[in-house]
């Protein structure tokens, strides 16, 4: 008989340790809304990083865009720039020959006086 009832204390403490044990490795609600709430925070830093990662990508396409859009306006302004170089060269070439023709309108308008001069000494 006491070999039944120290059997009976054994399974009895046997069984109560494994439910011990057995609740050990169960969370509790606390523990559980925090790691809910971890997970959460995780969740939205993921998709602010990912927003931020959209944008950013797309700041790059419009930054390519824009280089893009400043190398075309480059290769015009150079265009322009030589075309008013070539201009101004023109310009230059107009004015010397102007002044040429001015000279020779002078030469002769005196020339004219001179005759006129001497004609009318007479």
């Amino acid at each position: 008989m006491q070999f039944v009832k120290n059997r009976c204390s054994v399974i009895v403490f046997l069984v109560l340790s494994l439910l011990w044990f057995g609740t050990l490795g169960c969370a509790t609600s606390t523990q559980i809304q925090a790691l809910e709430e971890k997970s959460q925070r995780a969740l939205e830093m993921a998709e602010k990083a990912l927003k931020e990662c959209q944008d950013a990508k797309a700041g790059v396409e419009d930054s390519s865009r824009y280089s893009e859009e400043a190398a075309a306006s480059a290769q015009r302004a150079e265009g322009a720039a030589s075309r008013a170089e070539s201009a101004a060269l023109r310009s230059e070439k107009s004015a010397q020959a102007a002044e040429g023709f001015a000279e020779k309108a002078e030469d002769s308008a005196n020339r004219s006086r001179a005759i006129y001069d001497r004609m009318t000494a007479k």
